[in-house]
């Protein structure tokens, strides 16, 4: 898949698998929207989106809230205008919230 020159969104982009996901479509020359709720987290992964060959930039968003969606994506379209595909990588695991098994 072609990714030069191409803008993905993703959320959750600034740590963990959203990171190394936008690090690889980095060095394949795509413009990356890192959304994430932490500010030092998501410098770090657009300074190695960068380091990597692609243009990147941040969006400070908690995904779960519409209005900061909205303001996220149209602070997006102005920096990068089309937006070509898009992550829906964020999200929350916490203890316990799947059962844990135990084999007897």
């Amino acid at each position: 898949m072609d990714l030069n020159g191409k803008t993905i969104v993703i959320t959750g982009g600034g740590q963990g698998l959203g990171r190394a996901m936008a690090v690889v479509m980095a060095k394949e020359g795509a413009n990356l929207a890192l959304i994430d709720l932490n500010d030092e987290p998501l410098a770090e992964a657009v300074q190695l989106c960068k380091d990597a060959g692609g243009d990147a930039k941040s969006y400070k968003a908690n995904v779960a809230n519409e209005d900061d969606v909205i303001a996220a994506f149209d602070a997006i379209e102005a920096d990068f205008g089309e937006v070509h595909g898009l992550i829906n990588n964020a999200g929350i695991l916490r203890d316990a919230i799947f059962h844990k098994m135990s084999e007897h």
